[in-house]
């Protein structure tokens, strides 16, 4: 099962502290566990609705350390990052 935490437009979540290497996430801080980040299995971008002003967001699905694969977002106009996706 997977469960989906936010949609594009709606950020429930609290941001969570994501640390770079140039710009390529290699680990992160989510409830209290720091998750080091293994693989980049996938990374996309987003502009969703452009003409209405939407920002574009950039997608990571990563592997950890702990075998967790999450999918992390980024608004780049801001540095907020979110999770977005937690497979399990």
């Amino acid at each position: 099962m997977s469960e989906t935490y936010s949609g594009l437009s709606v950020r429930p979540l609290p941001f969570i502290k994501v640390e770079l290497r140039g710009r390529v996430p290699y680990r992160f801080r989510w409830h209290g566990t720091l998750h080091n980040i293994i693989r980049i299995i996938d990374y996309w971008r987003d502009v969703s609705e452009w003409w209405r002003g939407e920002p574009e967001l950039w997608f990571w699905r990563v592997l950890t350390d702990n075998q967790g694969v999450y999918e992390l977002v980024c608004d780049p106009q801001s540095n907020q990052w979110w999770i977005y996706h937690v497979y399990d």
